[in-house]
């Protein structure tokens, strides 16, 4: 699989799992026995990403995600993205509190011919916590 065709392959997949709620989109992409590295949320294997995806939608109905950068660089791929969407339920201990948020972060990639073998990812929760409310940010603490 080239570079490009790679890029193509996740911003496709990515657009049909997180923007249109495709969960089964995971099949073209990630290999069955892919491991996820995520540093807030435990994920096992595939159809752990899936049920992950299927919870963050459904806490979130109208979750979206734009992809800025995709770098590749042998068998690995680098993408930069922008997520958000509104809170309207609980996610994994996070309670739905009715507002929206938006954050970024990275994804490393790596690939074993056509598919993803091992994923990393890297994201601003802590910024998402304090757009939900879940947490006080941290200026109006020391207004106080």
């Amino acid at each position: 699989m080239t570079p490009e065709e790679r890029k193509d392959l996740v911003r496709r997949t990515i657009t049909a799992i997180i923007n249109e709620g495709d969960v089964d989109a995971c099949a073209d992409m990630y290999a069955s026995r892919c491991t996820f590295h995520y540093p807030n949320f435990s994920v096992e294997g595939v159809d752990g990403y899936r049920q992950f995806m299927r919870d963050m939608r459904q806490a979130n109905p109208d979750l979206h995600c734009d992809i800025h950068d995709i770098l590749v660089d042998g068998d690995l791929l680098a993408a930069r993205w922008t997520m958000g969407g509104t809170a309207h339920g609980e996610f994994r201990g996070i309670p739905g509190t009715g507002k929206s948020w938006v954050i970024s972060g990275m994804q490393l990639l790596k690939w074993d011919d056509d598919r993803v073998v091992e994923e990393w990812g890297s994201f601003d929760l802590f910024g998402q916590l304090q757009q939900l409310g879940v947490i006080p940010e941290i200026a109006e603490e020391q207004q106080r």
